[in-house]
C-alpha cells in the first residue's frame, strides 16, 4: 500500500468545508428572502402609518408602508441622483431630503422615482423639482458598499450620482442641506402630494427572484462529487497499480 496521501486530503477537506459553508449560506439567504417576499405581498393590503410610529418600533422597520410630511427646507435643498435599471434600459431615480420636525431624525432620504426625461441617458443633468411636501411609500434600508469602487461618482452637470445610497451616502446627502441627524433608512414613495413633474414612482423593483434553494442544493451537490471524487481518489492511491 502506498503512503496516505496528507496533501490530497487537506485541499479535498478544504474544498468540501468552503462548499458546504456555501450552501448554508444560502439556506440563510432562503429562509431572509422568504421573509422579504412574505412582507413584499402583506404590503398589497397594508394602510400607510406615520413614519414617527414605525422608526419608533425596535425591529423589523423595513418594507413597512408609512406616510410622511415634509417640513419646509431651510436652505437650497440640493437634489442626488441613483443609478437604476428598468425595463432593460438605464435610469437615474430622483433622491430628495424631507426635512421632519418631530422625533429623534432631523430628515429622511427620499426616493421619489425615475426622471422620465432621463430615462436612456449615461450620466443625469441636475434637474429642478420642487421639493417633497409629503409622501406615502415604503421604508427601504440603505445599500451595502460597493466591493469594486466608490459609492458616488462625479457627473459633469454637478449632480451628485450614486451607484448605491449606502449609510454614508444618506449622511451625506443630508449635509447637503445642513441637515446631520437623518433616519438611519430610505424612503422609496409610492405616491407624492402634490405630484413632482416628470417623476415616476417605482418603490419596489419589478421582480424579486428567489433562487436561493437551488443555489444551496447546487453547492451541496457539488461537495458530495468533491467527496466522490476524492474518495475514489484515494482508494486508488491507496491500492497502488
Amino acid at each position: 500500500m502506498r503512503r496516505f496521501p496528507i496533501g490530497l486530503t487537506l485541499s479535498a477537506a478544504v474544498a468540501f468545508l468552503i462548499l458546504l459553508g456555501l450552501g448554508a449560506w444560502q439556506v440563510q439567504r432562503l429562509a431572509w428572502k422568504t421573509d422579504l417576499l412574505a412582507r413584499v405581498e402583506a404590503l398589497k393590503a397594508a394602510p400607510p402609518r406615520a413614519l414617527a410610529e414605525v422608526l419608533a418600533l425596535p425591529r423589523d422597520t423595513a418594507y413597512r408602508r408609512v406616510s410622511v410630511a415634509c417640513a419646509p427646507p431651510r436652505s437650497p435643498t440640493h437634489d442626488a441622483f441613483r443609478y437604476a435599471l428598468r425595463d432593460g434600459q438605464v435610469g437615474w431615480r430622483l433622491v430628495s431630503v424631507c426635512r421632519l420636525v418631530d422625533g429623534p431624525f432631523d430628515s429622511i432620504l427620499l426616493d421619489r422615482g425615475l426622471v422620465t426625461s432621463l430615462n436612456g441617458a449615461m450620466a443625469p443633468v441636475a434637474t429642478l423639482v420642487a421639493p417633497p411636501v409629503s409622501a406615502i411609500g415604503i421604508l427601504r434600508e440603505p445599500g451595502g458598499r460597493p466591493l469594486l469602487g466608490p459609492a458616488e461618482t462625479v457627473s459633469v452637470s454637478g449632480a451628485r450620482v450614486f451607484r448605491v445610497l449606502d449609510r454614508a451616502a444618506v449622511r451625506s446627502v443630508a449635509a447637503d442641506s445642513g441637515l446631520s441627524r437623518p433616519a438611519p433608512y430610505i424612503l422609496a414613495a409610492e405616491s407624492e402630494a402634490p405630484a413632482p413633474a416628470g417623476v415616476v414612482p417605482a418603490a419596489l423593483p419589478q421582480d424579486i427572484p428567489n433562487n436561493h434553494l437551488v443555489y444551496a442544493l447546487t453547492w451541496f451537490a457539488l461537495a458530495a462529487v468533491l467527496l466522490c471524487v476524492y474518495l475514489a481518489l484515494l482508494l486508488r492511491r491507496l491500492k497502488g497499480p
